[in-house]
């Protein structure tokens, strides 16, 4: 069953220049055969508004990340395992490789957290080192 949640999220990015993102926002979220699924919409904070996210988590640790909008990127963290996925921003398209060292869920129906810690390679050169941190709660009626 669909359900209404509040999303609260924080990005660190270290790349040339750190910085850190913080968003509130609304979303739902759904469980089935073992796979929950979060989907909100994207906002001016994270500069990809009018992109809608959805987080697909896998019993086994597996997290992708597809984006759909004006930005799309479908990325891929698995804990220990080297992915290459595809980011398509104002009209261009990359590849980049995403290295998970740590992904950590406790989500339930209830709601919970996913932490992600992740690095991004173009050409397998260190690009940025990432964490992003993930609070769902059952939404406020």
């Amino acid at each position: 069953m669909k359900q209404r949640v509040s999303i609260s999220m924080k990005g660190r990015y270290e790349a040339d220049e750190d910085s850190v993102v913080e968003l509130f926002t609304d979303g739902m979220m759904y469980h089935r055969d073992g796979i929950t699924m979060l989907t909100y919409e994207e906002s001016e904070t994270t500069g990809f508004q009018g992109s809608t996210t959805t987080l697909k988590i896998e019993r086994n640790g597996r997290v992708t990340l597809t984006r759909r909008g004006s930005a799309n990127s479908h990325l891929v963290l698995q804990k220990g395992v080297r992915h290459v996925g595809s980011y398509n921003v104002y009209g261009g398209s990359m590849e980049i490789g995403v290295y998970a060292n740590e992904v950590d869920c406790s989500i339930t129906e209830e709601g919970g957290s996913l932490r992600l810690v992740y690095t991004l390679d173009m050409n397998t050169s260190m690009f940025s080192k990432n964490e992003l941190s993930i609070d769902v709660r059952p939404a406020v009626e």
